[in-house]
This record gives structure tokens, C-alpha cells and sequence, in this order.
């Protein structure tokens, strides 16, 4: 049996000598008022722990030491970060009963957990950036969580808990792991409308002419799509994430 996420976590973090902590878990009412269903074994993980942070270097820079944040309940979701308006990212994602953003990078990538809006059902987790291209980086949040842990371990092993040898190990690792994406093409969803399969036809019915989709059914693992649109674009996921489709948008 898998080991417990919570266990591994607490596990990876009590290793790190300091370089990751756990954060405080939320309350009920705090998932509760979520514009988004928590399913039971992610509501006992998020009653444990709210997020991590590790350390990745410890020099300050700017003011402040660097910090790799993965949030349980970002900012993001609430729309505004550090008193900025950020919901265009919600709108870029597909709206903001349609996932949960995780963690945001310095180049600008942005991590959320997608939700089914007809099931409730937490499925993959993708990145974006502000162009039109986007991945499927892991099958579920679990997926994510345990290989993100995995990363953490093995720099650990490897750097041991030296910060600027652990950071730098860490995030090859982490960088490295997404460098060889599977590459999807995106078709045009009038052409999804006759495809064969009866799941594609029923997702391309409910989307704009404009649109255009990729099954991500036909492969595991990371998967890349560029949609190419000639302006931004807003994505939306569908049949528990194994249909991404994006239609151009103004951003406004």
C-alpha cells in the first residue's frame, strides 16, 4: 500500500533539518467556503497541512531568501496576490470554480489542480504561462505531491541538507523532470464535432467554432499542447480532465 501523503510529507520535511516546513492545516470552514468541492482524502490532508516551503537558497536576495511555495489555498484562488488583482489568471485557467491554483514560479508558470465542474472530482494538475501554451504535468495532486517529495528526497540524498547544495540540487531535479514533455497537437473542435469518438463529439458540441481541443487520453505522463491561438486564450478542462480545450480570448 502507498504510504500515507500526509506521512510522506511530514516525513521528507522532518529529513530536511529545517529546509522544508510544513505549513499550520486549515479548518473546516475554511474548505467550506471554497467555490469548489474537497474531496475526503484531500480534506484530511488539508486539516494536516495548508502548504509547504523549501528552502532553495539561503542567501537574501532582494530582501528576502528564496522559497519554493506550494499552497493548498494560494492566493490566486481568492483573487488578489500581494493586493494585486489576479483574476485573470482564474479567467485564464477556466474560471475559478474550475480548479485550484497550487504554486506560482518565478518564470512565470502557474500550477493548479483542475475540478471537474460536473463531478466535483479533483483530476490533473497543469501549468500554464501568459501565452497559449500549456502541460499536464501529473495525473492527480497525490501524483504531484509524492513525486514532488520524491525530488525533495533524492536532493536530500544526494546534497544532503547543505542549503545551497540541496537548492541547487533540488530544483535540477524538479526542472529537469518536465524538460521532455510528451507533444500534443490540438485539432479544431468543427473537426473534434465529427471525430469518431463519441466523448470528443459531445465536448466539441458544447464549445465555440473557435475552440480547439486535444484528447489527453492518448497518452500518460507530461503532455505539452501549444494551442497557438493568435491571441490569449481560455482554457477549460472537461470529462475529469482528460479533454483540454482553449478558445481565444481578449483577457478582458
Amino acid at each position: 500500500m502507498a504510504e500515507d501523503l500526509t506521512e510522506l510529507l511530514r516525513r521528507v520535511a522532518a529529513r530536511s533539518e529545517g529546509l522544508v516546513e510544513l505549513e499550520p492545516g486549515l479548518s473546516e470552514e475554511r474548505m467550506d467556503a471554497w467555490p469548489v468541492p474537497v474531496p475526503p482524502e484531500l480534506r484530511a490532508l488539508f486539516r494536516e497541512t495548508a502548504g509547504m516551503r523549501i528552502a532553495v537558497s539561503p542567501v537574501a536576495a532582494n530582501g528576502y531568501v528564496a522559497i519554493e511555495h506550494i499552497s493548498f489555498d494560494h492566493p490566486y484562488n481568492s483573487g488578489g496576490y500581494h493586493g494585486a488583482d489576479v483574476s485573470w489568471y482564474q479567467d485564464h485557467a477556466g474560471g475559478p470554480d474550475s480548479h485550484r491554483f497550487l504554486y506560482t514560479d518565478t518564470g512565470d508558470g502557474h500550477v493548479y489542480v483542475d475540478v471537474d465542474r460536473e463531478s466535483g472530482a479533483w483530476g490533473p494538475v497543469f501549468e500554464f504561462w501568459d501565452a497559449t501554451d500549456t502541460q499536464r504535468i501529473a495525473p492527480s495532486l497525490d501524483a504531484w505531491l509524492r513525486d514532488l517529495a520524491g525530488h525533495v528526497e533524492a536532493a536530500l540524498t544526494t546534497a544532503g541538507t547543505e542549503p545551497r547544495a540541496f537548492g541547487r540540487e533540488f530544483l535540477d531535479r524538479w526542472h529537469d523532470s518536465r524538460d521532455r514533455p510528451t507533444r500534443l497537437t490540438p485539432v479544431p473542435v468543427t473537426d473534434a464535432r465529427e471525430s469518431t469518438d463519441p466523448l470528443l463529439r459531445e465536448v466539441a458540441a458544447r464549445l465555440p467554432d473557435t475552440a480547439r481541443l486535444v484528447d489527453l487520453r492518448t497518452t500518460e505522463g507530461l503532455a505539452f499542447v501549444d494551442f497557438r491561438h493568435p491571441v490569449t486564450c481560455r482554457y477549460t478542462r472537461h470529462a475529469n480532465g482528460t479533454i483540454l480545450a482553449a478558445t481565444p480570448w481578449t483577457g478582458e
